[in-house]
């Protein structure tokens, strides 16, 4: 997995590229503290690039959104596709996610 952070005002605009697993994990943590040490309220994941998700990738969206909600932010899930949209479908994960 590699990552991109865009700030767009008080958002930031993460691009995650390849795949979400568990072997991402330590890259992934690393991502997230970048977002921690932000003042961002919103944080939107752009999945559009994102391959494959499997349980471990779909556990760290959660943590990533209980991350920000200690600090009153937001997360939204942007632009899944193929594989990923349908995990995401299938877990009805896109409703404990912001708009």
């Amino acid at each position: 997995m590699d990552y991109q952070i865009h700030s767009t005002g008080s958002d930031l605009r993460v691009m995650l590229h390849g795949r979400l697993t568990f072997a991402e994990n330590g890259r992934f943590r690393s991502m997230l503290s970048k977002l921690k040490d932000s003042t961002a309220t919103k944080v939107i994941l752009d999945l559009g690039d994102v391959e494959f998700i499997d349980s471990a990738g779909l556990g760290m969206l959660l943590y990533t959104r209980d991350a920000m909600h200690r600090r009153q932010g937001v997360v939204v899930l942007d632009a899944a596709t193929g594989q990923v949209d349908r995990m995401l479908d299938l877990t009805r994960m896109r409703d404990l996610f912001g708009a």
